[in-house]
């Protein structure tokens, strides 16, 4: 049953809404369908569950405390829905129930969304981890378990014990009908995110300060992910090792993935990553000595990597190959089910041998990847299949000119990031010389005899024939190839999560959080500070509305321009997805009205942001055809 418990009430004096609100308690099972409103908070005791054939419906700006005595936690079990949908300018945010600057890992114990997608566990369905009672997986890769966007998740995430963890935000057996976009999960005490298999896609994911591993797939998973941050704090890691992605296929319990069966492998895909790790450079010597790799492949995993960073580790890619006991990791990369493509990796640390890409066996030194032994060099027998018997090693694999990956000895001097090591302000967006956004390339026929710089606001074009029409960076992305082709991603002009085209380059700006620890949350209906980031309203801009609303047929956004601008109205539905333009151009001083019609859109609730010389401000719509 749902319980409840009044607290006082508190006088507001922060970010949010001045007024007088309630906490309610809330602990064991939400039996109906639930909704949480701004106006309130929420504390969650224990393990709260949302029951199969119900739906907890989360508003904008809702704060949700969890509770440290308890290890309060809220499981969506299978069959029941979140509908958490903040938004850029009113994220939900999910967080400790400590003071400021009394917060840390593991306040609490996080979110965990159960779903009835294909698993790769023997009995096709499994417990989840850490003490829940919900039981996940299924036949369905299309399940729907809700939508969540533009929510932070802070302070979750305990591992009880080896194998028995609960993470940040945990996945599992998710269907791919299941929205998940724009989410920041910070000072995780376990892994930010865990896909236990499911089919779930995700965009825009932010791990912060993560303890553990950023981003771990197990038990054949098989969701396509794109634009993906994995932030490192360089004194915190797990003594189980600490990586960026983490990935297994099998283990016991599960199929085994023998005699070349890869029906239940691991085959997630991950594009347009950028995964900063503890090194600010090659020869810092002041990282957690349990920092391990920005990428391990093991137990069979077939987990694809393409577009993307890896930038900052001890080592760069680990690939560990399976005992006898389950399939092979190599063999995945053999027959081309893993694919590591179109990535550049720099930063790596300075050893006797290279690091970019280190081989060993049956977990051994998984752990300490970056001493040097036999199995890191091409003398084993277990690449031999990547090459018809003609053994490459893991540097050859790497350097394979077809795979189009690249390396730098620094991050600063060769990727050049604004700034990815402060951790009070990431900039991951490119330097105006980084190769992912420039190019001096000349060819030889072109007759003006001038280098042609990129243009990163226009497509890419190979067309070689005149400068007017080639377009590449000096490392170009690929959506071409069998993995990367896949409709659900977004064809960019650019590797890893940030382009570099203007000022909203940097999509964490706004909703993310980078001091959680010291944010005072005892608000309601929480807002973003209008001070920061791409949220800034411009000083030629004054408010922002929409009329009516909700809206039939047709609306108007009315605007207040301070001085002659150029403006952008465009509308955004509930993925971020631009779903329709409204203006483009420039506007005179004064109040300034743009209509639209709505036939053309699907009923449901929508964003409109407006750009003002570069600058944004937002409000909402309501469409009831």
């Amino acid at each position: 049953m749902k319980k409840f418990l009044l607290a006082s009430s508190l006088l507001l004096s922060c970010i949010g809404t001045s007024m007088a609100y309630t906490t309610n308690v809330i602990q064991d099972s939400i039996a109906t369908d639930t909704h949480w409103t701004c106006d309130q908070q929420y504390l969650l005791k224990g393990y709260v569950y949302v029951t199969a054939g119900h739906t907890l419906t989360i508003d904008s700006g809702v704060i949700i405390k969890g509770d440290k005595i308890t290890k309060g936690a809220l499981i969506i079990e299978r069959g029941a829905k979140i509908m958490a949908m903040g938004t850029l300018m009113h994220p939900i945010v999910f967080t400790s129930n400590q003071a400021p600057g009394n917060r840390s890992y593991g306040d609490w114990g996080g979110v965990i969304v159960c779903g009835q997608a294909p698993v790769n566990w023997t009995a096709g369905q499994a417990q989840v981890e850490g003490g829940p009672r919900s039981f996940y997986g299924g036949v369905n890769p299309n399940d729907n378990s809700g939508v969540m966007t533009y929510c932070r998740i802070e302070f979750g995430g305990i591992a009880f014990s080896p194998n028995n963890e609960v993470n940040g935000l945990t996945f599992c057996g998710v269907g791919n009908a299941t929205v998940v976009n724009h989410i920041q999960v910070s000072y995780s005490g376990d892994d930010s995110y865990e896909f236990f298999g499911g089919t779930v896609n995700t965009k825009n994911m932010v791990a912060f300060g993560t303890w553990d591993d950023d981003y771990d797939t197990d038990n054949g998973y098989a969701g396509m992910n794109q634009f993906i941050v994995a932030v490192r704090d360089a004194g915190a890691a797990d003594q189980s090792g600490s990586k960026a992605f983490e990935s297994d296929s099998y283990l016991s319990g599960t199929v085994s993935g023998l005699a070349g069966d890869t029906t239940k492998v691991n085959r997630s895909i991950f594009c347009n990553a950028t995964l900063v790790g503890p090194l600010n450079s090659p020869a810092f010597t002041g990282a957690d000595p349990n920092y391990v790799a920005g990428v391990h492949l093991r137990r069979g995993s077939a987990m694809s990597v393409l577009n993307s960073l890896i930038l900052g580790w001890p080592c760069a890619v680990l690939v560990d190959e399976s005992s006898s006991s389950y399939g092979s990791t190599v063999a995945n990369i053999g027959n081309g089910i893993l694919q590591f493509r179109n990535n550049i990796i720099a930063g790596t640390a300075n050893t006797s041998f290279n690091k970019d890409v280190v081989f060993v066996k049956d977990g051994a030194r998984s752990l300490t990847p970056t001493t040097a032994n036999s199995d890191t060099t091409a003398t084993g027998t277990d690449w031999s299949v990547l090459a018809g018997g003609v053994n490459l090693g893991p540097i050859t694999w790497f350097k394979n000119p077809a795979y189009k990956n690249k390396s730098y000895s620094t991050v600063s001097g060769g990727v050049q990031l604004g700034n990815p090591f402060n951790l009070a302000n990431p900039v991951l967006v490119p330097n105006s010389t980084s190769p992912i956004v420039y190019s001096s390339v000349h060819y030889p026929s072109w007759a003006t005899g001038v280098n042609d710089v990129f243009d990163p606001t226009m497509p890419l074009n190979y067309d070689t024939t005149s400068p007017a029409t080639y377009n590449v960076p000096g490392f170009a992305p690929d959506f071409v190839n069998s993995k990367a082709s896949n409709p659900f991603f977004t064809n960019v002009n650019y590797v890893g999560a940030f382009a570099r085209t203007g000022i909203n380059d940097n999509w964490m700006n706004g909703w993310c959080n980078f001091d959680p620890l010291n944010t005072d949350y005892d608000v309601t209906c929480y807002t973003v500070d209008p001070t920061v980031g791409v949220n800034d309203v411009y000083s030629n801009m004054g408010s922002i509305k929409v009329y009516p609303n909700p809206a039939q047929s047709q609306a108007t956004v009315s605007l207040d321009i301070k001085a002659s601008s150029s403006v952008k109205i465009v509308i955004l539905d509930r993925t971020g997805a631009v779903v329709k333009e409204v203006f483009n151009g420039t506007s005179a001083t004064g109040t300034q009205s743009y209509q639209f019609s709505t036939t053309d859109m699907a009923n449901g609730m929508y964003v409109i942001s407006a750009l003002v010389n570069g600058k944004q401000s937002i409000t909402k719509l309501s469409v009831m055809n």
